[in-house]
């Protein structure tokens, strides 16, 4: 199984969604207030001098799932104010 952590200026929202609804991606732990600071865009730090805040999107999958989300998770990656992060993971029960 593969874990992707997308991290995204809030303004993405939208775009983010409907990637996941075109790869049929339904399940997902979304943290709505997520502050940071990155190389490739403005500091999100919910404050007033920096008032932009993030949000992670996390993402468990199959082999054949991320295969699918892969080339569109890419096209949203190469723009400033959205990251991804994938990992090998094992499920532990249930």
């Amino acid at each position: 199984m593969k874990a992707l952590l997308l991290v995204y200026d809030m303004d993405f929202e939208e775009e983010v969604m409907e990637v996941l609804r075109e790869v049929g991606l339904s399940s997902f732990t979304l943290w709505e207030r997520v502050l940071g600071q990155g190389e490739r865009s403005e500091p999100k730090l919910g404050t007033h001098a920096w008032p932009s805040l993030n949000r992670a999107l996390l993402l468990v999958m199959e082999e054949g799932q991320w295969k699918k989300a892969a080339e569109k998770v890419r096209e949203l990656t190469g723009r400033p104010g959205i990251r991804a992060f994938l990992w090998e993971v094992e499920g532990v029960g249930g």
